[in-house]
């Protein structure tokens, strides 16, 4: 029979994937992976340490999503690969002033999971910058 996780399992769990997700962050200190994808829309991505530290570093109360985000991060290509363009949305005023707006991706992987990618100003690449839950979005 299987034995079910506990908040505790799923903390311990986030907290492993976020730490693997920051030693792949790392290997791109010097050089961002930068790529062109086209998913409904094409889109110039560069990811850098910076993003992938941002995206672990937000955390829910919820230990089971955490977890699925921090895996996630690892492969940002592949969730654009996979996700569901959702559509874009403006900045809200006075936030994000470097970019220009928000594109969204969508997966369902037993919950419903966004990755919100922020296109930035003046001709600048998208950049992944935030996985969030449906109730977030």
């Amino acid at each position: 029979m299987k034995e079910k996780r506990t908040q505790e399992d799923y903390y311990i769990e986030s907290k492993r994937l976020r730490a693997e997700t920051i030693q792949i962050a790392d290997a791109l200190k010097d050089k961002p992976l930068r790529f062109t994808i086209t998913n409904v829309i094409t889109m110039d991505v560069e990811i850098t340490k910076s993003d992938l530290k941002t995206i672990v570093s937000k955390a829910s109360r919820d230990n089971k999503f955490n977890a699925i985000k921090n895996a996630l991060a690892q492969d940002i290509p592949g969730f654009l690969q996979k996700g569901e363009y959702l559509g874009w949305r403006t900045i809200k005023e006075g936030k994000h002033q470097e970019s220009a707006y928000f594109a969204y991706f969508d997966r369902e992987i037993g919950v419903r999971i966004i990755l919100a990618m922020r296109k930035m100003k003046n001709g600048g690449p998208y950049k992944p910058y935030a996985i969030i839950d449906q109730h977030v979005f």
